[in-house]
């Protein structure tokens, strides 16, 4: 507990000279018969392993890191909100380097740690679907980077630019891979991801893309990977919603395959979305409305269904799958008052 051995971080500190710091972001909340759930934490220490090797920071073996998360959550359990819509205790663990040396080398000590908080939905103020920025002046990440590691930079990199497009009235940026951006060819343009959320087309064909990972510049979001794996598992039943969405956009009747496809997008590609919706662990399932560049930029707007059939669809089966009512795959949950051995397995 922090009260018993605070964090000291002299100025020296690796973390604090050369960015060595990891996080991750997880969830434990409670079911409709009030049991407590953590989703997916085997996903969060895959991604904080692959972090570490990147950052040259030893990792916790998975015990450890499974078992801290048990008992922060059971020594704060009287911050796990009751059952409600985006309700949850977020635990975020930590892998910093916290030992101290003025060269740029890997940090001689590092530390792992954890802090819980009770939170709703990331985008709670949002009123209806998300505006979008297309930012074409900064870069989130580029090829060869670490857009794919959970490093704090990451997320400083977005500040600046995410502050800027709130002056213009959007909700956050939707970042390119700023070389493949030529002016007066933006439609030709690969897109990444939002500063702090994976996003997801859905195409009149019936395909439900969201870019790869392949490139090594996108983040592999936890929500990301298991709304993949819904709509594959659950395809046939989301067909005559796609279909409905459809309708609802005004778009002409065509052939509907519905299927789950990470792969790389282009601007171009939102011309033949119906809906538009991001994931994240904080936001959940979240739609967005518009895409569009800001005044003083090269000119394009895309509009989508404001929370269309399919995101809602979607959002309900995500829920349901949280809520242990509908099975994707075994393991995604976790009793955290349940014995060590068995959690942590």
């Amino acid at each position: 507990p922090y009260g018993a051995r605070p964090l000291l971080f002299p100025p020296a500190t690796t973390s604090l000279n050369y960015g060595t710091t990891l996080w991750e972001g997880l969830k434990c909340y409670r079911t409709s018969d009030d049991a407590a759930v953590v989703f997916r934490a085997d996903k969060n220490y895959e991604r904080m392993k692959n972090g570490a090797e990147e950052l040259c920071l030893p990792m916790p073996s998975k015990e450890l890191f499974m078992r801290a998360i048990q008992v922060a959550i059971q020594s704060n359990s009287h911050l796990i909100p009751p059952t409600g819509e985006g309700m949850k205790l977020y635990v975020r663990p930590m892998l910093l380097g916290s030992g101290q040396q003025l060269g740029l080398y890997p940090s001689p000590e590092f530390s792992f740690l954890m802090y819980v908080s009770p939170t709703g939905n990331y985008f709670k103020a949002a009123t209806s679907g998300l505006n979008l920025h297309l930012e074409t002046k900064r870069a989130r990440a580029s090829r060869g980077g670490m857009g794919s590691t959970k490093c704090a930079g990451n997320y400083a990199a977005a500040l600046a630019p995410l502050m800027k497009c709130k002056k213009h009235g959007f909700h956050d940026n939707l970042f390119l891979e700023l070389d493949t951006y030529v002016t007066g060819k933006l439609e030709e343009s690969v897109i990444q991801e939002m500063s702090a959320a994976n996003i997801f087309l859905v195409l009149k064909t019936g395909e439900i893309v969201t870019p790869g990972l392949d490139r090594g510049t996108i983040l592999p979001g936890v929500t990301r990977a298991s709304v993949l794996s819904i709509v594959e598992k659950f395809a046939d039943e989301l067909k005559p919603i796609v279909e409905q969405s459809l309708a609802e956009s005004g778009s002409e009747a065509s052939a509907v395959s519905v299927a789950a496809s990470s792969r790389t997008v282009t601007v171009s590609e939102f011309k033949d979305a119906i809906e538009c919706f991001c994931t994240g662990t904080a936001a959940e399932l979240v739609p967005i409305q518009r895409l569009a560049t800001a005044p003083d930029e090269e000119a394009m707007e895309f509009k989508f269904i404001d929370n269309g059939p399919v995101t809602r669809a979607l959002l309900t089966m995500l829920r349901e799958t949280m809520a242990g009512t509908r099975k994707v795959e075994d393991g995604w949950l976790r009793d955290p008052f349940a014995s060590p051995d068995e959690f942590c397995a």
